[in-house]
C-alpha cells in the first residue's frame, strides 16, 4: 500500500517547488538540492548513469537536478491534494544536543526519521526485480535524503527547539517576513545572501546557476578528500555509513551552528557568523554530493 502511495504521488509531482506552503524551511533550499544532486551526478559511474538517465526518463526529466526537491513538494501537500503530509518526518532526526551521538531507540524507535530511511530507498533502488516506478520514487528520496543528513540542523535540536526553527535570529540586520529562524537560515539563507542565488515566484531556481556553483564546489574536492569522506561504501556498510554521517552533522550542529551564537533572545547574525558558517555549509554541501553518488554507484553499478 506505501509503495503504491508513493508511485501515485510521484506521478503527480513531477513539477516545480511552486506546490510547497511558503512558511515551510525546504532542506538547503532548492540550490543547495541542485548543488547536491550535480555534484553527485558528475561523479556517477558509466553503469550508473545508465540506469539513473533510464529511470528519470519515465517522468521525461534528464538530470538529477531536476527532481532533488520532489520530496520536499510532496510533504507540503495536503492528503485531499495528492500530498504525502506523513513523509515530513523521514527528513531529520531530533538527536538532542545533549546526547553525543545518534541511538536509534532513543531517537527513531519507528524508522520514521532521514537516518533509517535513506538505507531503506537505498535497497529499494539496489533491487533490480522491483518496478521501475518504485526504483525511481526510490532514486529521487535518495538523492534528496543524501543532502538532508548533511544539513546539520537535519540530525540535531536544543532545548525542543525543533531543529533550530524556534531560534528566531536577523541576519544582517534583516528578519524575513518577520519569521527568520536558525533553521532557514542554515537551510538557504546564508548560502543565497553569500552567492547571490536568488529562489523566484513558487520556489523556481536557476539551473544553470546551481550547476556553476556545483562545477565550483566539485572542482575543489581532492581525489584523497572524495575518498576519505566515502569511507570504503558497500551495500553491507551504508546503513552504517548513515549513522556516521548523521553524527557529523550532530556534531557539527552542536560545535558551529550553536556553538557560535551570541548570547541573548535573539540572536543578531552577520559578518562574524558568516564566517564561521558558509565553510561548513559549503564543504558539507561537497561530502553530501561525493556520498550521494557513492549511494547510487553503490545500488545501481554491479560489482
Amino acid at each position: 500500500m506505501i509503495r503504491r502511495s508513493f508511485c501515485a504521488a510521484s506521478a503527480l509531482f513531477t513539477v516545480s517547488l511552486g506546490m510547497a506552503l511558503p512558511g515551510q524551511a525546504l532542506a538547503w533550499g532548492p540550490y543547495g538540492h541542485a548543488i547536491v544532486a550535480d555534484i553527485a551526478q558528475s561523479r556517477l559511474s558509466p553503469q550508473a548513469t545508465t540506469e539513473v538517465t533510464r529511470l528519470l526518463a519515465l517522468e521525461n526529466h534528464q538530470t538529477l537536478d531536476q527532481v532533488a526537491s520532489w520530496p520536499d513538494t510532496i510533504g507540503h501537500v495536503s492528503p485531499e491534494k495528492g500530498g504525502l503530509p506523513q513523509t515530513l518526518a523521514w527528513h531529520y532526526v531530533d538527536t538532542d544536543t545533549n546526547f553525543a551521538t545518534y541511538a536509534k531507540p532513543r531517537d527513531c524507535g519507528n524508522d520514521l526519521c532521514v537516518t533509517e530511511k535513506l538505507p531503506e530507498m537505498e535497497k529499494v533502488l539496489a533491487d533490480p526485480h522491483a518496478p521501475s516506478a518504485e526504483r525511481l520514487v526510490a532514486l529521487k528520496w535518495i538523492v534528496h535524503l543524501a543532502g538532508d543528513l548533511h544539513q546539520p540542523l537535519h540530525a540535531a535540536e536544543r532545548d525542543h527547539d525543533k531543529g533550530g526553527n524556534a531560534v528566531k535570529v536577523s541576519y544582517f540586520g534583516q528578519d524575513r517576513n518577520g519569521h527568520e529562524n536558525l533553521h532557514s537560515l542554515w537551510d538557504e539563507g546564508i548560502m543565497n545572501h553569500e552567492r547571490h542565488l536568488v529562489v523566484g515566484p513558487h520556489y523556481t531556481i536557476d539551473f544553470a546557476r546551481a550547476r556553476a556553483e556545483a562545477d565550483r564546489l566539485n572542482a575543489q574536492i581532492t581525489p584523497g578528500q572524495a575518498d576519505f569522506w566515502s569511507g570504503a561504501l558497500s551495500a553491507d556498510t551504508v546503513h552504517d555509513s548513515v549513522v556516521k554521517w548523521t553524527d557529523e552533522s550532530h556534531a557539527l550542529a552542536r560545535d558551529v551552528v550553536y556553538g557560535a551564537l551570541p548570547s541573548g533572545k535573539k540572536k543578531a547574525l552577520g559578518e562574524a557568523y558568516t564566517a564561521v558558517a558558509l565553510p561548513v555549509i559549503e564543504t558539507r554541501l561537497q561530502q553530501a554530493g561525493v556520498r550521494l553518488a557513492d549511494l547510487l554507484n553503490t545500488a545501481l553499478t554491479a560489482p
